[in-house]
């Protein structure tokens, strides 16, 4: 069986989570390299030590910097246009079940992770001050008072922006006309319309009706995929080519903002293809390691940002980067030491949570056991 052959076979699921793995990490590096944030209620600025390392300013820091500032342009459009074509694998059925599944996924993980872990992280990280915290937490629960959402924006944004793409493919599907590209068309108009009239940000609804064109996208890739392969040898090409590109031209695609989005998609899935011998090889020789990788994609993305404030203040404060292995110490911790800690957190609340579950099993049984 050829590569190409390889991936049409397992593409349903596979080929989605290679694109999570390639999302995941990009959306790490997109929030590693910067030293300054403000938001209504708080926020960090640090200036870098006089006694600075040239080691900071060498080829593999100064090239992660450009790396992390290219994937910004792209990485959050990418999970709306992830989140579509998974949606687009099977019928969505009836709205209230699809809004109550939702909710389930993302309404109670944005409120849990934020009041008690991106909050409290956040305020030992010195994003926040007393004031500061209390004041965000307002704005978060009530939605006024500026946006503090922090990462978790995509979350609230995301669950938004499915009920309103999910109404748009019913009300055409009443109307016989739910075609993919019908559906994007006038999605790009929603999207369009928000950008240019809607201006408040109550609860990321504006966001996520801008973001809804990304979401509609993948929707249509996913009705596209079931009839085409992905070559593995134009994959490779691809990939180089928009390298390339960008490293030649950044400056001048950069300000095409939409341009930047489908190139760094494209570069995306045809990455996901190119690293698909090694994903294969992972799970087959540790199936067991893949496979809670997998299922801790979504926790990195929970617990990996507010962490950044932790790793920057300890680096800075200490006066680390004034050697090169404090560089390259500062540079691994808000990458790869940032999915390591994400993943045992996640790893941590599973074992608690279970741990609960069976003792209120036990107690249940119990208690009928004694009636």
């Amino acid at each position: 069986m050829n590569q190409t052959q390889t991936i049409k076979k397992n593409t349903r699921v596979e080929l989605y989570d290679w694109i999570r793995v390639i999302a995941t990490i990009f959306v790490v590096i997109g929030h590693a390299a910067y030293l300054k944030i403000v938001t209504a209620n708080g926020g960090i600025n640090y200036i870098l030590p006089s006694q600075l390392s040239p080691t900071y300013n060498g080829f593999l820091l100064s090239s992660f910097r450009f790396l992390a500032i290219w994937v910004y342009t792209f990485h959050m459009p990418l999970f709306f246009f992830l989140s579509g074509a998974v949606l687009g694998l099977k019928p969505i059925g009836q709205l209230f079940s699809f809004i109550k599944s939702k909710t389930h996924r993302l309404i109670i993980p944005y409120l849990l992770v934020a009041l008690f872990f991106m909050f409290p992280i956040k305020y030992l990280g010195n994003f926040y001050t007393y004031s500061g915290l209390s004041k965000a937490i307002i704005s978060f629960f009530t939605g006024f008072g500026g946006s503090d959402e922090g990462h978790l924006w995509f979350l609230i944004a995301l669950f938004w922006c499915l009920i309103i793409f999910v109404c748009i493919t019913k009300i055409l599907d009443k109307l016989h006309s739910n075609h993919p590209i019908i559906i994007l068309f006038i999605c790009i108009i929603v999207s369009q319309f928000s950008i240019r009239y809607i201006t408040f940000s109550f609860l990321q609804i504006s966001t996520s009706l801008y973001y809804i064109q990304w979401l509609a996208l993948g929707y249509l890739f996913e009705s596209c995929r079931r009839r085409y392969t992905i070559p593995y040898s134009y994959s490779i090409l691809i990939s180089i080519f928009i390298i390339l590109i960008y490293l030649i031209a950044y400056r001048i695609i950069s300000p095409h903002y939409n341009i930047s989005i489908i190139a760094g998609i494209i570069f995306s899935i045809a990455l996901s293809v190119v690293l698909s011998p090694l994903f294969q090889l992972l799970k087959k020789k540790y199936s067991m390691h893949y496979n809670n990788f997998i299922k801790r994609l979504f926790d990195i993305y929970l617990f990996h940002d507010p962490l950044e404030y932790i790793i920057i203040r300890i680096f800075l404060n200490k006066n680390l980067l004034s050697t090169s292995i404090g560089c390259y110490a500062y540079l691994f911790m808000r990458t790869i030491g940032i999915i390591l800690l994400s993943i045992m957190i996640g790893n941590i609340i599973e074992y608690v949570l279970k741990r609960i579950s069976s003792h209120f099993s036990k107690t249940k049984k119990l208690i009928t056991d004694i009636n």
